[in-house]
């Protein structure tokens, strides 16, 4: 017997009033499961980011960025047109209550009235949230070029890691925080061993990746894995638990990260 099936495919775009790019901030509904704030330290403030106040600012510094450097060990993107980026975070971030995402803005530059974004340095997100476990993932962590090296990933990272797994009210005292890295990106390893996760183990082939992205390629010679679909990434997984928040040390290295010296980045100059 036929069976009724009526799931669709993600859309490549959305009609124009989804988008919320004229939405009022006071009628936005930032959709997400877990209380969202402001969180600042002496580096970096991380703001909600809405549509209507961040959006185009945040794409336009997306076409400045050297082809490919944000988003070569990302799944997605890069992003030709605004309207694929606000499809984007329509369908990936606030369409998902489990994920959300923070604006970082850079606290070592002097601010600028005439330019109150021009110390944006990217974002970063929680995804996969679970209320009911008390678990969250830091993803989508996008850092400008021009602010690698710097205090804003360490900052930026800290923070939500530190709200996440400090006793309320200060956080929300989850029991797991997690880092999944593609397993050729340097970087975000290096990053979370930084920030004292502890490795837990590498997820072979968990995503499917487009051929213009790294990765693994698929070479069965008898047609399995589809091929053609692209190419897999393997994830490499960290983790910080309320155990090593509270009895590891982990919440005063986390500590110490956000204490040491901002200095003003001249790559911005």
């Amino acid at each position: 017997m036929p069976y009724l099936n009526n799931a669709e495919n993600e859309k490549s775009s959305l009609p124009v009033d989804l988008y919320h790019l004229h939405t009022p901030v006071e009628e936005y509904d930032l959709n997400c499961v877990m209380p969202l704030r402001t969180l600042e330290s002496n580096g970096v403030r991380l703001e909600p980011f809405i549509p209507s106040l961040h959006a185009e600012h945040a794409f336009s510094l997306l076409q400045q960025e050297p082809e490919n450097i944000i988003f070569r060990y990302l799944p997605y993107g890069p992003f030709s047109t605004l309207a694929e980026f606000l499809t984007w975070f329509e369908t990936r971030i606030r369409s998902d209550k489990q994920s959300c995402l923070f604006l970082i803005t850079d606290l070592s530059r002097p601010y600028d009235a005439e330019k109150p974004l021009s110390r944006v340095a990217g974002w970063i997100g929680v995804i996969n949230i679970s209320i009911v476990d008390l678990v969250g993932e830091v993803g989508h962590v996008t850092v400008l070029k021009r602010a690698w090296r710097t205090h804003i990933n360490t900052h930026a990272s800290s923070l939500l890691i530190k709200y996440l797994l400090s006793p309320r009210p200060e956080g929300l005292a989850f029991r797991r925080v997690s880092w999944l890295a593609h397993w050729q990106n340097e970087n975000s390893n290096k990053a979370a061993e930084r920030l004292g996760f502890r490795l837990e183990g590498n997820l072979r082939c968990v995503k499917l990746l487009r051929q213009d992205k790294e990765g693994d390629t698929i070479d069965s010679k008898n047609g399995l894995g589809r091929t053609e679909e692209g190419k897999s990434r393997n994830t490499n997984v960290w983790s910080i638990t309320w155990k090593d928040w509270e009895e590891e040390g982990k919440s005063e290295k986390i500590e110490e990260l956000l204490a040491r010296e901002v200095k003003e980045n001249p790559a911005w100059d």
